[in-house]
């Protein structure tokens, strides 16, 4: 009988206090086998549920560490006042890393259509200053609509050239988020993804970035209009 305490309980709970001791030191992958009989097997369970829950908490307080240097990054660009195109050129390669998008687009609201300005890859299906019309059933049609964000998880029902290079693509899913400039809809950011799903709250995550995309478009407005204001002082 002790023999058998010694082997299936004792051995178990050192095999837990020496788990525990590498999970304490960082090692958030430990788990361990969940073969214990009774009390013991619930309290290797229990460990594991501990081990998964911290590794998750890790993982996402990395995640948002990684997102809030993203912004940063971009902020400081902003407050740079660096060219337009690398800016917006920037704010694509990010989301598309941050969110893991595979690709990501930013386009402008016309007075008819809506045009690809930035893209975040070089061979992307859709090409920069590719237009479409802006009423129609697509991701940039419906954020002009209702000037909020848009899903669509799946390209079924988007028409004409639009809808069939998604198709083309596999596009499994789009999100649109929308880019108000100084209280006026200017255009919307739309990264779309091909072989997984968007992460959770991804909405909320996407509008981090479009509005210091609206502050630096914003920016180079009021620029724009002091620089001419004081050429026609200059003037007079």
């Amino acid at each position: 009988f002790g023999a058998y305490m010694s082997r299936a309980i004792v051995a178990r709970i050192r095999r837990a206090a020496t788990m525990a001791e590498r999970l304490a030191a960082g090692d958030l992958g430990t788990r361990v086998p969940e073969t214990g009989p009774g009390e013991i097997g619930e309290l290797e369970h229990a460990f594991n549920a501990m081990g998964e829950s911290l590794e998750a908490s890790s993982d996402e307080l990395r995640h948002l560490a990684d997102e809030q240097a993203a912004l940063r990054r971009i902020a400081t660009l902003v407050a740079r006042a660096v060219p337009s195109r690398e800016l917006l050129t920037a704010v694509v390669k990010e989301v598309d890393r941050i969110l893991g998008a595979s690709s990501t687009r930013l386009a402008r609201y016309g007075e008819d259509d809506v045009t690809v300005i930035v893209s975040s890859g070089a061979d992307d299906e859709i090409p920069v200053s590719a237009t479409w019309p802006i009423d129609g059933d697509h991701i940039a049609g419906r954020v002009f609509r209702t000037g909020r964000a848009a899903r669509r998880d799946s390209s079924a029902g988007v028409t004409g050239y639009l809808g069939a290079e998604l198709r083309k693509m596999g596009v499994r899913a789009a999100i649109g988020a929308p880019i108000v400039v100084n209280g006026r809809l200017w255009g919307t950011m739309v990264p779309y993804w091909t072989d997984h799903d968007p992460p959770p709250d991804i909405e909320s995550r996407l509008t981090q970035f479009t509005d210091l995309i609206a502050t630096a478009i914003a920016n180079g407005a009021a620029r724009a209009e002091l620089t001419a204001s004081r050429a026609r002082v200059v003037a007079s």
